[in-house]
C-alpha cells in the first residue's frame, strides 16, 4: 500500500453515562472524544477534497505482460493472449496466464499492446477482440494488416467494459496466416526487453444500474 494513504475513520468509543461521576466530568470526557473524532474526520475530508486528493485513494488496477513468443497453430482459430508476468496487481490478478480477473465489480478500462512479427512477404490479417468469462463480447473486434518478411508492427487496443466479481476478461487473437506471431525481443542496449504483449487495466466507475 502507498505510504501516503490517509488513516481510516473509526467509530468513537463514547463513554457510558455516569452513575457515580459528576455530569460535568462526563460531558468533558464526551466532548473531548467527539472533538478528536471530528478533527480526524475533518482532516480526512479536507485531504480528499483538497488539491491532488486522489493520491490518497487506492483503486483496483493491474499491469500484466508476456516475455514469450506466441504463435498461432492454425489460421481462423481463436487464441487467448498470454500475460504470464505481473508488474502491478491491486485487487486484480491473472488466472491460467490469460484470464484477467478483477476482485470487485465495476466498469474497467483496458489498454492492450501486442507486437506482431511477420515471417513472410504475403499480406496477412490479425484480428483482436474481447471475451468475458468465455463469451465473445459483441462489437469489440479490431483488425490489423501487415506484410513483408521480418516486418514488425504493433496492435494498440483500448476498451471499456463492465465486469462483475467472479468474471474474467481474455484478449483473443486470430490470424489469416500462421507466418505472423506475437514476438518479444530480448534486451539490447540501450533499450530493455520488448514484451510480446502488455495489458493495463484499472477501475473507472461502479457498475451502472442497468447493464448493457
Amino acid at each position: 500500500m502507498a505510504n501516503d494513504l490517509i488513516n481510516q475513520v473509526t467509530n468513537p468509543a463514547l463513554p457510558v453515562a455516569p452513575r457515580g461521576t459528576s455530569l460535568s466530568t462526563y460531558l468533558d470526557d464526551l466532548n473531548n472524544i467527539l472533538r478528536l473524532f471530528f478533527n480526524g474526520l475533518t482532516n480526512t475530508v479536507n485531504l480528499l477534497s483538497g488539491d491532488y486528493g486522489g493520491r490518497f485513494i487506492s483503486t483496483p488496477n493491474g499491469k500484466f505482460f508476456s516475455t514469450v513468443d506466441q504463435n498461432a497453430g492454425s489460421t481462423g482459430t481463436a487464441y487467448a493472449i498470454q500475460f504470464e508476468n505481473t508488474y502491478l496487481g491491486e485487487a486484480m490478478s491473472v488466472a491460467s496466464n490469460t484470464r484477467i480477473t478483477p476482485t470487485y465489480s465495476g466498469v474497467y478500462n483496458f489498454e492492450v499492446s501486442a507486437q506482431l512479427t511477420s515471417s513472410s512477404d504475403a499480406s496477412k490479417t490479425v484480428d483482436v477482440w474481447v471475451k468475458r468469462s468465455g463469451t465473445d463480447v459483441t462489437n469489440t473486434a479490431k483488425q490489423h494488416v501487415l506484410s513483408g518478411s521480418g516486418s514488425i508492427d504493433a496492435i494498440n487496443y483500448n476498451f471499456t467494459i463492465d465486469v462483475q466479481a467472479g468474471q474474467y476478461i481474455e484478449i483473443m487473437w486470430a490470424t489469416s496466416d500462421t507466418n505472423v506471431s506475437l514476438n518479444h525481443q530480448a534486451a539490447s542496449s540501450p533499450r530493455p526487453v520488448v514484451p510480446s504483449a502488455i495489458v493495463s487495466a484499472f477501475l473507472i466507475s461502479a457498475l451502472p444500474e442497468t447493464l448493457p
